[in-house]
C-alpha cells in the first residue's frame, strides 16, 4: 500500500501533466486499457531519484517503449541525442502535431518520437479517432508549468 507521501507525490505529477502523457499527449480517460505510471526520466538503475523533478505522467505505451533509456539515434542524422525530458524541455519547442502524427520538431523530438513509437498505427489510429470526436490534440496551455518541488 503506498504511503501518504507517495500519494502525494503521484498526484502532484499527474496534475502538473494535466492528467496527459507528458510524451505524446494522450489524456488516462482516452487510453482505457492501461493505467498510466509515474515515470523515472532518468532510471533508478542510472541513480535517478523518485523525488518530483524526475518524474513524469507516462502512458503505458510512451513508459513501456522509454524504458531506462535517456538517449536514442536521431533517426534524420545518425547522431546519438537526448530524450525529451519532461522537466527541462519545453514539448512545443520539440513537438508538433500533424494531424494525429507527431512530428519532431528538433533532434530530441525526432528521436523521442522513434525511441518511445509514439507513431505506432494503434497510437495513430486512436488519436485519429479522438480528433474526430473533437477531443485531440490538446489545447495548448500557456506559460510555463510549474516548478517541481522536490522531495524532502
Amino acid at each position: 500500500m503506498p504511503t501518504r507521501d507517495e500519494l502525494d507525490l503521484r498526484n502532484s505529477v499527474r496534475e502538473q501533466a494535466r492528467d496527459r502523457c507528458e510524451y505524446c499527449q494522450i489524456r488516462q480517460d482516452q487510453d482505457a486499457y492501461y493505467e498510466f505510471h509515474l515515470e523515472h526520466i532518468t532510471a533508478r538503475q542510472h541513480g535517478g531519484r523518485t523525488e518530483e523533478t524526475n518524474l513524469a505522467w507516462s502512458c503505458h505505451h510512451c513508459n513501456l517503449h522509454k524504458g531506462p533509456n535517456l538517449t536514442g539515434i536521431d533517426p534524420r542524422t545518425n547522431e546519438i541525442t537526448p530524450l525529451f525530458n519532461p522537466r527541462r524541455d519545453r514539448w512545443e519547442k520539440h513537438f508538433r502535431w500533424d494531424g494525429p502524427i507527431l512530428v519532431g520538431r528538433t533532434a530530441t523530438g525526432r528521436t523521442t518520437i522513434a525511441v518511445l513509437q509514439i507513431n505506432n498505427d494503434d497510437r495513430v489510429e486512436l488519436r485519429q479517432v479522438l480528433i474526430d470526436q473533437g477531443l485531440f490534440p490538446p489545447k495548448p496551455v500557456a506559460g510555463r508549468p510549474k516548478k517541481p518541488r522536490r522531495s524532502t
